[in-house]
Parts: C-alpha cells; structure tokens; sequence
C-alpha cells in the first residue's frame, strides 16, 4: 500500500508542476526545463510505481525529491544565486506549498515501502499481508488524500485560471463563448 500511496503522490507533484509549467517557462527558460523534466520524471515514476509489485528505484526517487524540496527551500529562504531574480527569495504559495507536501509524502510513503518490502527472490506469502477489503480501502483512502492535495495546488497555477466552473451557466445552460 506504500508503494501505492507513494505512486499517487507522485502524480499528484508531477500534475502540480505540468500546472506550472508554462508560468515558469514564461519567466525563465531553465525554470521552465527543470518544471518539464520533474513533471515527466515524477508522472513517470508514478504510473510505473503503480503498475508494478515493487517501487521502481526508490532511493534514486527519494533522493530526487529530497533534492527538489531542498531546491524549493533555497527559492524560499534566500533564492536562487542565478536567474532573473538572484538572491530574491519568492513567498511560499499555495500551489508549491501542497507540492511540496506531497513531495514529502513521496519520501515517507517510499521510506515505508523500502523498510516493509520482501527481499528480492523471496517467495510470497499470505502472512504480513491485508485482507483485500482493507487493502482497497486504505488504497481509495490514498488516491483520495493526494487528489485533494493536488487539485487545489494544480487550482492556485497561472493554469487554474482557465478553470471553467460547474456550476451558473447562465440561463441558456451554456458556458459562455470565450
């Protein structure tokens, strides 16, 4: 279930930085590239970490989002030493905020993968493990915690803007003509 809850977060961070993506290429091309390539690595991962029995590469991963969220903490304090805006620190916002959030979920999540999984070779067995009722449970209970992490964040992008909302259409029912 680590692994699974590890695989959501996952695409959860990697959706937030495909939200981002655009803003920051707009403001800085490098910003941009390393917003695509972590999009790509981290929608990746998490699509392999959940179609397989066993986390792809979990320390490479883990040591890729401590060094993201290393990364963001530098923005935060004392910024970046090159760019447009060396040395400005940027205010912590609500979509890298959740981003990060989840990132940190990713590292616990895989923490406990790596700490609970069975040695390579090593045969299956019924004990350790949780009764299937429990186990989609607790998978739905992960699915759900990081989509609530992630759409608000994906929501607080220069992307969110161009949400349309559900709800008045007006009288005619339609959404109005851009």
């Amino acid at each position: 279930m680590a692994r699974c809850w590890a695989g959501f977060a996952s695409l959860g961070a990697g959706l937030v930085h495909v939200a981002a993506f655009r803003e920051h290429l707009d403001h800085w091309l490098p910003a941009g590239i390393f917003f695509a390539v972590t999009a790509f690595v981290q929608l990746g991962w998490g699509l392999a970490a959940l179609a397989r029995d066993r986390a792809p590469f979990p320390l490479p991963f883990i040591a890729l989002n401590i060094g993201v969220f290393a990364l963001w903490a530098v923005t935060r304090t004392t910024g970046l030493p090159t760019g447009p805006e060396a040395g400005t620190a940027e205010p912590v916002g609500t979509a890298d905020g959740l981003c990060m959030v989840l990132q940190g979920l990713i590292v616990i999540s895989l923490l406990v993968a790596v700490r609970t999984a069975a040695p390579p070779g090593a045969r299956p067995t019924d004990t350790g493990r949780p009764r299937p009722g429990r186990f989609l449970v607790g998978l739905a209970a992960g699915a759900v915690v990081m989509s609530a992490l992630a759409t608000p964040a994906m929501a607080a992008t220069e992307a969110g803007k161009y949400a349309r909302s559900h709800g008045d259409h007006g009288e005619s029912g339609e959404y109005p003509r851009r």
